[in-house]
């Protein structure tokens, strides 16, 4: 897979079968839309999206992406397309006229574009599937976004997930959920408790709801399992800001500054505020033994 970054000019000189979206967590509806594409044999195989998503340029407020636009290009590799065209959505993308989209697409030497009947482009949304009809073939495809009667969109996986409902979730991705970052100093509260945390600075990335998670863990190239803390810290040493903390499973080594993915698997329970540090100390016990006996239990 070639992956072209466009500014101003798109420019391409293969003829090819085109899908456009934001493509955000790539899941499995997403999926069954690049297999459709790669059905076309008489053209090249693109995929169009844009970095940054249009909603983080329009600055909605609290929206975080599922993935990062590195994690993306890693997942698209394995699904062998022929480009990815990355398009920098700034203030010129977002005024594109209809007609400027459509003669750029002319530009890349679009003959088919597959999208959903709901497809909007152009400035302020103005463009339609109708529109693309005057000058491509357009293959619609509303029937591939549902997997067990139901629908697969980002923001319904990002409902899932806030609700804790991990499970569902990965099962409309396809993968487990993850975010990804480096291992920074904290307050070392947890090591004072018996349960020396690596805290992760996550930056961007969207976060399950907060409470405590089962979750699996890739540091220094190893795979390990862990008790993950999303929140505030309630009982000790409270934060305003969220903070995502995982004690790892028979893992004793210092890992400050190294970079870990923190693949989430099943939400034990909501986060607590407890009535004192010995009720704290107790629960994380019991958290610690629940996720060992789920491990044992699912045979992970």
């Amino acid at each position: 897979m070639k992956v072209k970054y466009f500014n101003d000019n798109w420019i391409n000189h293969d003829a090819i079968t085109l899908t456009i979206g934001n493509f955000d967590g790539l899941h499995r509806g997403h999926l069954k839309l690049i297999e459709i594409l790669k059905t076309y044999k008489d053209t090249k195989h693109a995929l169009m999206t844009f970095n940054p998503h249009p909603k983080i340029h329009f600055k909605v407020k609290d929206f975080k992406v599922l993935q990062s636009v590195e994690n993306k290009i890693k997942m698209l590799e394995d699904q062998d397309i022929d480009y990815l065209f990355l398009v920098n959505f700034d203030s010129d993308t977002a005024s594109l006229t209809v007609d400027q989209f459509i003669n750029k697409l002319k530009d890349l030497k679009v003959k088919r574009i597959i999208v959903g009947s709901d497809f909007r482009f152009a400035n302020k949304a103005s463009g339609s599937v109708s529109d693309l009809k005057k000058h491509f073939e357009v293959i619609i495809a509303d029937d591939i976004s549902s997997i067990d009667n139901v629908r697969i969109s980002s923001s319904y996986i990002r409902e899932l997930l806030l609700a804790g409902k991990i499970e569902e979730a990965n099962n409309l991705l396809g993968y487990r959920y993850f975010i990804d970052g480096f291992v920074e100093h904290g307050n070392k509260v947890g090591r004072t408790l018996g349960f020396p945390t690596a805290n992760v600075k996550y930056d961007n990335s969207f976060l399950p709801g907060n409470g405590v998670y089962v979750t699996r863990v890739l540091i220094l190239n190893n795979w390990y399992y862990g008790v993950c803390n999303i929140g505030n810290n309630p009982t000790v040493n409270y934060s305003e800001n969220k903070k995502v903390e995982v004690f790892l499973l028979d893992f004793n080594e210092v890992i400050y500054e190294k970079e870990v993915k923190v693949e989430f698997i099943k939400k034990l329970r909501d986060e607590i505020k407890f009535d004192n540090i010995n009720l704290l100390i107790e629960q994380m016990n019991l958290d610690v033994k629940n996720t060992k006996n789920y491990i044992k239990n699912n045979n992970l």
